[in-house]
């Protein structure tokens, strides 16, 4: 029996996992357990890191990989066992094999793209039932696993690891704004086609597209001049396309937290984000940015033509070159430290 004061359970080894672990593994002692999936939507370097913790990939068939899983963590004595969600069956398998006072989970899913009714909620207040301590993102997903009956300890943790981040750039107003970024994978999810028929009709503004997918060759089809598709640029080189952008849009149907707008941020852009993206209620208030109802077909223009308004865009913009990207990283890490 190998002693450990935590084991976590996750998919993806992301970097902003990696680095979130090599962190918790310099105070603490962990073992991280991948399942080994990965997107093939996501660049190479999505995947990649030094890490600085003791882990082990899980790999084979669905029912077998969960039963390797239980297997090698049988042979932990923890403290605490964090499941990252309810999607995979290792995770059941944690959450009804194992002692619940010792089970967490991380909530990535919040309110907004979650079921309510049917028999997924059904299942999601059973797994919930098994857990004692919730680490969530922010306040919907809160509202989530209060809406799933849980009575546990709930940490706000803010985010969901630790980008690439940099030293926020000092302010400095600008005389236009012109400059347009989005940044993630070219799926249906992400809204992408509404994003580009908006600017059709926006012309004295110009969208850069960042990232690669199956509609790739759709969307470039529908868009017109002032909407150019750059591609697949790796992690190290985005902060270059932020800070030589002004706003950041995330327009997506769904996205349970949204790094992508951290990196924004960090990168001195105000964003404008769909109020089904997780992070926007406790990233991206008034002073940040924009949310605009997906639900309406003119609010993503408006918020485009209102945070073009050069006085009120610098101030935006001023406001985000405040934040304190140190600050967030190191209340993350307490709350699992």
């Amino acid at each position: 029996m190998k002693n450990v004061d935590i084991v976590f359970v996750t998919n993806l080894p992301s970097f902003y996992k990696i680095e979130f672990y090599n962190q918790i593994a310099s105070k603490k002692k962990i073992m991280v357990f991948f399942t080994g999936d990965k997107a093939w939507e996501r660049n190479n370097d999505f995947f990649c890191g030094n890490i600085e913790f003791d882990y082990l990939y899980l790999e084979g068939p669905l029912f077998v990989k969960a039963l390797k899983g239980i297997i090698y963590i049988s042979r932990y004595k923890y403290k605490e066992l964090i499941i990252s969600g309810w999607d995979q069956l290792l995770c059941w398998f944690c959450a009804f094999l194992f002692t619940a006072k010792k089970n967490a989970c991380v909530i990535e899913s919040s309110i907004y793209e979650s079921d309510l009714v049917g028999i997924r909620y059904v299942l999601k207040k059973i797994f919930m039932k098994r857990i004692s301590k919730a680490y969530v993102c922010g306040k919907p997903h809160i509202r989530l696993i209060k809406a799933l009956c849980f009575k546990g300890e709930i940490v706000t943790t803010g985010g969901c690891g630790i980008l690439n981040y940099i030293q926020q750039p000092l302010y400095a107003p600008r005389q236009k704004v012109k400059h347009f970024l989005y940044v993630g994978r070219l799926i249906e999810i992400k809204n992408v086609s509404f994003l580009i028929e908006v600017f059709n009709l926006l012309p004295e503004f110009e969208l850069k597209i960042i990232g690669f997918g199956p509609l790739e060759d759709k969307l470039k089809q529908i868009a017109k001049e002032n909407i150019i598709f750059e591609g697949a640029i790796d992690n190290s080189q985005l902060p270059f396309y932020y800070q030589h952008s002004d706003v950041f849009i995330l327009p997506s149907y769904s996205e349970p937290w949204g790094l992508v707008v951290e990196e924004a941020l960090n990168n001195g852009l105000p964003v404008i984000v769909s109020n089904c993206v997780g992070c926007c209620e406790d990233l991206v208030t008034p002073e940040r940015g924009i949310i605009f109802d997906i639900q309406n077909p003119n609010s993503l223009r408006d918020a485009i033509l209102k945070i073009s308004q050069i006085d009120y865009y610098n101030q935006l913009r001023k406001n985000v070159s405040q934040m304190d990207f140190v600050d967030r990283v190191k209340k993350q890490l307490d709350c699992y430290l």
